[in-house]
């Protein structure tokens, strides 16, 4: 019972995780112009995120997030 102690007041603070930073990327933040973007359009700025990295498209991953109005993708380019 002692050991989980700490691991319930680590989850108790709710916050999320910092994203790892990968190392050479740059992250690509993905508007929808002057339109926000909503929660629920993941797939359309992903296409989005595809015609702005060009032939290359963007790399997602599961740190991909939506982040007030914009989605991130940390990866960036691929």
């Amino acid at each position: 019972m002692a050991a989980t102690l700490p691991l319930i007041a680590a989850l108790a603070g709710c916050a999320a995780p910092p994203v790892p930073q990968v190392p050479g990327r740059q992250a690509l933040r993905v508007t929808n112009g002057a339109l926000p973007f909503g929660f629920d359009e993941g797939a359309a700025a992903k296409k989005r995120a595809d015609a702005d990295c060009g032939t290359s498209g963007v790399r997602t991953s599961i740190y991909d997030r939506f982040d007030n109005g914009a989605w991130v993708f940390p990866e960036g380019c691929a």
